[in-house]
């Protein structure tokens, strides 16, 4: 799980610093959280969960509501969108059950955006900017 986070990570600071080199090639400069609110709504390569950790999370979900278990807005928006896309690939490979149709999402299937937080954001891109602004800059 936690080289997938740090995985997540590296793609959403990649983007970030993609979006910073293009408007320094533009001449233009955007202010921090936008920056950070246009990576976010980029789709990210994959939804960076382990299988064991999406399906514990699914079943607990159907069991018990998403209510019960998922206090996080964006975890919440996740977590509903990864079961929308297993329910959608079990209805157009019928054969496919549970198992098989989430392992199919995970390994081919991706989320529509990156699921965090402005804060979180801001905390994984912080690092970078020193660096990358230097980088720019020489």
């Amino acid at each position: 799980m936690k080289n997938l986070t740090k995985s997540r990570n590296a793609e959403f600071a990649r983007r970030c610093i993609e979006i910073f080199e293009k408007d320094y090639r533009n001449g233009c400069v955007r202010p921090l959280d936008e920056v950070l609110a246009i990576a976010l709504a980029m789709q990210p390569h994959s939804h960076y969960l382990s299988y064991d950790t999406a399906s514990r999370k699914l079943h607990a979900i159907e069991r018990h509501g998403i209510d019960a278990l998922v206090t996080g807005e964006n975890t919440r928006a996740l977590y509903t969108e990864l079961s929308e896309q297993v329910a959608n690939v079990m209805r157009t490979r019928s054969r496919l059950g549970f198992d098989e149709a989430l392992s199919f999402v995970l390994n081919f299937c991706r989320p529509s955006r990156f699921y965090m937080s402005l804060d979180t954001a801001r905390r994984i891109i912080m690092p970078y900017l020193s660096y990358s602004i230097c980088r720019l800059r020489g």
